[in-house]
């Protein structure tokens, strides 16, 4: 059975969120406050997924996703608020959400995301477990890179996408191309996601030999 943690702090729609998920067979834990949920993530359970509230009365959903980071928890997570500003969205999608989801909630559109990624990540993550390029590691399944000594835990879709680059390093992956296996759309929001993920990426390189370049309107080559 799938496990997803649900941190809201909402009692109410805490609740029904929960039991409509539970009716769909999924195992959800859900906890209101952010120690509850650090506490658990921090245990033994395997969670297949997150989705974080980002506006608690302790803290904030973005800070959970910053110790997930930290603390190199291989969990991908939906952040869930009523924020629907374009820097909110942005900000979500740089410290490694998969999905930024709106309230109010459509519980079909939410269960269909969630659905999606599950199944992108049993897809992507049971062909090989791991690729190498010059210095750059990469474990497909506890979604490591490895450049030279520097360990980086990756979220889902930066896992995915570099796994894009580094199965055909020094030539063009089309952002077209890009944009509809990861993204699933090509309007502007989606190119701007895809952009900053690109950026964590050359971050994350830049302590070893291969980089990332940009071709203009075309899309990107992964190059020593």
């Amino acid at each position: 059975m799938t496990n997803i943690l649900l941190i809201e702090d909402d009692k109410s729609f805490g609740y029904v969120l929960t039991e409509y998920m539970k009716l769909k067979n999924y195992n959800v834990i859900w906890k209101e406050t952010v120690n509850e949920a650090l506490s658990e993530l921090r245990s033994s359970k395997k969670f297949d997924l997150a989705i974080l509230d980002i506006n608690l009365k302790q803290s904030t959903g973005y800070e959970i996703a910053k110790s997930i980071k930290q603390e190199n928890i291989a969990l991908p997570f939906i952040f869930l608020t009523a924020r629907d500003l374009k820097i909110d969205q942005l900000k979500g999608y740089q410290l490694g959400a998969e999905e930024y989801v709106t309230k109010p909630i459509d519980e079909e559109i939410l269960l269909a995301k969630i659905e999606t990624i599950l199944a992108r990540n049993k897809h992507h993550f049971s062909e090989k477990n791991e690729l190498s390029w010059n210095d750059v590691h990469l474990n497909l399944v506890k979604r490591e890179l490895r450049v030279k000594s520097i360990v980086t835990q990756l979220t889902e879709r930066e896992c995915l996408l570099l796994k894009m680059l580094l199965s055909n390093p020094e030539q063009l992956v089309e952002r077209n191309k890009i944009l509809m296996q990861l993204w699933e759309s090509q309007d502007e929001f989606s190119r701007n996601s895809m952009d900053v993920y690109i950026s964590r990426l050359r971050k994350y390189l830049s302590k070893g030999q291969v980089s990332i370049r940009n071709i203009h309107g075309k899309g990107f080559v992964l190059e020593s």
